[in-house]
C-alpha cells in the first residue's frame, strides 16, 4: 500500500488549461456548445426499469481507451463536457472514448417522485447496478485497451461500491472528493442517522431530509458550497435553465438514509480495492467526510491522495485548483 498526502497551494502553477475563467463565458460558447452537440446520446433500462441517460464521444478514430465519467449528487452529465474537453486538450488528445451516464434520479434519467425536484432512491444497490449494465450494453460495445474510472461525490461512492462488486473491469480510477461518509455537522454523525431512520419509519421517507428544500433557480452564487470559480457556477444555473428536466433540488429522508446504509458497507470493504487509485480531496470540503477519503488511501491496496486548496468540486473550481486537478488526472491516466 502507498498513501501521498499533498497540501497544494493555490499559488502552484502547471500547464494551462483550454478554458480560462477570464475569457469564460465566450470559450464555452466556442468550444464546449460544440462539443456537447457532437455527444452520442443513448439510454437503457437500469435496475427495477428505471431508464438511464447517457452519452458518449470518441476523440479520434484511433482512440482505444476508455474513460467513464460519474457524476455527483445532483449534477446532469453535460456539466462534465468542459471536463472531457479538457482532458482532450492535453496530453491525453485523441486517446480517449468517453462516456458518461446520468444516475437515475437526476439528470435526464427517470425519475421516481411526482415531485421531481427532490432526490430519491429507494435501494443504493441499484447505482452500482446501473453502472455495472452501463459496462454490459454501452461500454462493451466500445474495443477499450484499457478502462478507466473517473467519479464525483455521490458518483465516488457508486464508484467504490462497484469496484468492490465487479473487480476486473476497471484499470485504474480517480476519484475527486468521494462521498464514503456523509458530513452532517451541526449533527453528530449518529444523530443524523437516527432522525433520518425515525423519519422514513413513520412514513416521511419520501419528505424533504432536515434543512433540504426545493430546486432554485435564483440561488446565489455568494451562499454555494460547491465551487469557488462564479463562472463555472454560473455555468451550472445556466445549464439547469436550459435543460429544465434536469433540475433537482434537496435529498428526501429515504436517499440520506440509503447512502448511510450503503456507504456503511463500502466502507467495511476498503481492502477489496485492488486496482491503482487516485483520491483527490478538496481542503474546503462541506459534503464528504475527508477523514474517511484518507481512510480508503490507507486501506486500499493501490492509492494516493492529494489534497487541493479548494471547495467540493475542483473540477469545477477556479482556474488555479482545477489546473492541479486535470494534471493530477491525467498524469496518473497517462
Amino acid at each position: 500500500m502507498k498513501t501521498m498526502l499533498m497540501l497544494l497551494s493555490l499559488v502552484m502553477t502547471t500547464s494551462a488549461w483550454a478554458i480560462p475563467e477570464a475569457d469564460y463565458a465566450n470559450a464555452y460558447q466556442r468550444e464546449i456548445v460544440p462539443l456537447l452537440k457532437r455527444f452520442q446520446r443513448s439510454s437503457f433500462v437500469g435496475a427495477k426499469n428505471i431508464t438511464i441517460s447517457t452519452a458518449q464521444w470518441k476523440s479520434s478514430p484511433l482512440a482505444d481507451r476508455c474513460l467513464i465519467i460519474l457524476p455527483g449528487r445532483s449534477e446532469q452529465l453535460e456539466k462534465y463536457a468542459e471536463v472531457v474537453h479538457s482532458l482532450n486538450e492535453g496530453e491525453l488528445k485523441g486517446q480517449l472514448v468517453y462516456f458518461l451516464m446520468d444516475h437515475r434520479g437526476q439528470g435526464s434519467s427517470q425519475r421516481f417522485l411526482p415531485q421531481i425536484d427532490r432526490g430519491y432512491v429507494d435501494e443504493f444497490d441499484h447505482y452500482a447496478q446501473d453502472v455495472k449494465t452501463f459496462f454490459d450494453q454501452v461500454v462493451s460495445q466500445t474495443y477499450c485497451r484499457e478502462t478507466y474510472l473517473l467519479a464525483h461525490s455521490m458518483g465516488g461512492g457508486i464508484a467504490a461500491d462497484f469496484l468492490q462488486k465487479y473487480p476486473g473491469l476497471v484499470d485504474r480510477a480517480v476519484l475527486t472528493s468521494p462521498m464514503l461518509k456523509i458530513l452532517t455537522k451541526p449533527y453528530p454523525y449518529a444523530v443524523a442517522r437516527g432522525i433520518v431512520l425515525g423519519s422514513v419509519a413513520i412514513g416521511r421517507g419520501k419528505q424533504f431530509a432536515i434543512g433540504e428544500k426545493p430546486f432554485n433557480p435564483t440561488d446565489d452564487f455568494e451562499s454555494n458550497r460547491f465551487t469557488g470559480s462564479k463562472v463555472r457556477y454560473d455555468m451550472w444555473m445556466n445549464l439547469f435553465r436550459e435543460l429544465p428536466q434536469t433540475q433537482i433540488g434537496g435529498v428526501t429522508n429515504r436517499w440520506v438514509n440509503e447512502i448511510m446504509k450503503g456507504t456503511k458497507r463500502v466502507r467495511s470493504q476498503y481492502g477489496k480495492l485492488l486496482l491503482p487509485l487516485r483520491v483527490i480531496i478538496a481542503s474546503n470540503e462541506r459534503y464528504s467526510e475527508p477523514t474517511e477519503m484518507e481512510k480508503l488511501c490507507r486501506q486500499a491496496a493501490q492509492c494516493e491522495a492529494t489534497t487541493l486548496v479548494g471547495k467540493h468540486e475542483v473540477l469545477m473550481e477556479k482556474d488555479e485548483v482545477r489546473d492541479l486537478a486535470l494534471q493530477t488526472i491525467v498524469n496518473f491516466l497517462k
